[in-house]
């Protein structure tokens, strides 16, 4: 068979030359069957997530997720050393596939432990104003101490320039619900680089061995004005979200964490507080320009990354720059104007990284067998007691990395459904029929403390030069004072 396509092909080729077109170009392919590169989509989880308050059950998919699409790295990546990012990952759901979420977890922890579902949380918005223009308000959060839950109130927190804090939270999964104690993150242009998402028709994608270059880049300091948040799938989403039928899907303009209480933004805490000398009106302006694209299509980012550099040819070169939502890497890495510096992707770096992308996907599938397998108790006071050894499995926790690879996106079946079009009159949005049903809260059966073993992740921390290491700010006192109660308790 093989030695008959060879043929054909040649004699094709002899045709071709007979006729005179030997030198004639080959059509191209038409640009529905090639990957179109987005500029609009979610935000890869492990570069910036949202807080999930409300714990409602995540989406469902309704058929099982392609599989993973090999990608090859650009050329330039951010110079010094690199984290690791282990993804969420889909889990067979009734009625379809669900996402599980990522976590971070301190690579030093040898277990991570699950939980019965906590209480629903009250008060999470404040009493009142801020005592001083310095600080910012966490949310409540439910501690296991002792085999029950108990609240930690909300507190106010001086805000710092250089570092975004990620309240305490829990996430859920099908073995329970794992707690993630808050944090210190990066500013969103100090995490690295953020790759474009990308669509691919059904025939590119099912090709054996295809494979995709990385080359296009979110513009980090573009992404904030087009953000949107959707809870529960625990993503920030940046582009064109104005139609009203994204409200009713769960994909909300970032401004309306104040009217909903359901999520908490460390995005949208940190840019206001930024912007405090502002007041009200920084807010205000969020508003009345979510207003205006959903007024005027003309006014909304364009979908892809073909649309926005078609607009941006017929535009004066003075405003381009602030119209750009995406570029190629090599363009990002030659102006120079990033917090750190770009170096070459060496040979054996590239190999290196294969084998890694290798290691997070095997422990990704041990992580998904692990929590969908696990032994639930049903019956029984809740408990702290350990899983005995002969019932864990291992698992390799997630681990911070600067500089994240977004997965191409996939075709979804839910996608033409996210571009209903919908009437743009008035401010349908914060009207009640406008609110998406009250999903319920995920079950997980699980009723007492539950403890597997965990090993070392792929790649763990290393200091080293590019990016700036300085050390970021010591945990809240209110979060001190919890963790030496939960020691008094224990």
């Amino acid at each position: 068979m093989k030695s008959t396509i060879t043929i054909a092909m040649a004699i094709m080729m002899a045709m071709g030359v007979l006729f005179g077109e030997a030198t004639a170009q080959t059509p191209p392919i038409p640009a529905e069957e090639q990957p179109e590169v987005l500029t609009q989509g979610p935000v890869h989880e492990a570069f910036a997530q949202p807080v999930d308050l409300d714990d409602q059950t995540g989406l469902i998919a309704p058929t099982e997720p392609p599989v993973d699409i090999d990608e090859v790295i650009p050329s330039e990546k951010p110079a010094g050393d690199q984290f690791a990012w282990i993804p969420g990952y889909w889990a067979k759901a009734p009625g379809g596939w669900q996402w599980v979420a990522g976590f971070w977890e301190p690579v030093s922890n040898q277990e991570i432990e699950y939980l019965p579902a906590p209480p629903e949380l009250t008060n999470i918005e404040p009493t009142g104003p801020a005592p001083s223009p310095d600080k910012m308000w966490v949310p409540p959060c439910w501690y296991w101490y002792n085999g029950q839950y108990t609240q930690r109130p909300g507190y106010w927190l001086a805000a710092q320039a250089d570092w975004v804090w990620t309240p305490s939270h829990y996430v859920w999964t099908p073995r329970g619900y794992v707690f993630v104690n808050g944090y210190w993150d990066y500013v969103l242009d100090r995490r690295g680089v953020l790759f474009a998402p990308v669509y691919f028709p059904r025939p590119i994608y099912q090709r054996p061995g295809f494979s995709y270059s990385l080359s296009i880049a979110v513009d980090i300091g573009n992404l904030e004005l087009c953000m949107f948040t959707c809870p529960r799938y625990s993503h920030y989403y940046f582009g064109d979200y104005y139609d009203s039928a994204y409200i009713g899907i769960g994909i909300f303009p970032w401004f309306e964490v104040d009217q909903r209480h359901t999520w908490y933004d460390p995005i949208y805490a940190h840019a206001r507080w930024r912007n405090r000398a502002e007041g009200p009106r920084w807010e205000q302006h969020q508003q009345q320009d979510y207003d205006r694209r959903r007024a005027d299509k003309a006014l909304r980012p364009p979908r892809t990354y073909r649309q926005m550099e078609s607009s941006m040819n017929k535009m004066p070169v003075s405003q381009r720059r602030n119209f750009e939502l995406a570029a190629p890497m090599t363009r990002i890495a030659a102006r120079n104007t990033t917090t750190f510096k770009f170096e070459q992707t060496k040979p054996e770096a590239r190999q290196q990284i294969s084998r890694h992308v290798a290691d997070v996907h095997k422990f990704v599938g041990e992580r998904s067998q692990w929590e969908s397998q696990g032994t639930v108790r049903k019956a029984g006071p809740p408990s702290m007691e350990r899983v005995p050894t002969t019932q864990s499995k291992e698992m390799a926790p997630p681990v911070k990395r600067e500089g994240p690879e977004t997965k191409p996106s996939k075709p979804s079946e839910s996608a033409p459904a996210a571009r209903a079009k919908a009437p743009v009159s008035g401010r349908e949005s914060s009207t009640e029929q406008q609110r998406p049903a009250k999903v319920s809260p995920r079950e997980t059966g699980q009723n007492q403390s539950d403890k597997v073993k965990v090993r070392t992740p792929p790649v763990v921390s290393k200091q080293g030069s590019g990016t700036s290491r300085k050390a970021p700010p010591s945990r809240p006192a209110e979060e001190k004072n919890n963790q030496r109660k939960n020691k008094r308790k224990r």
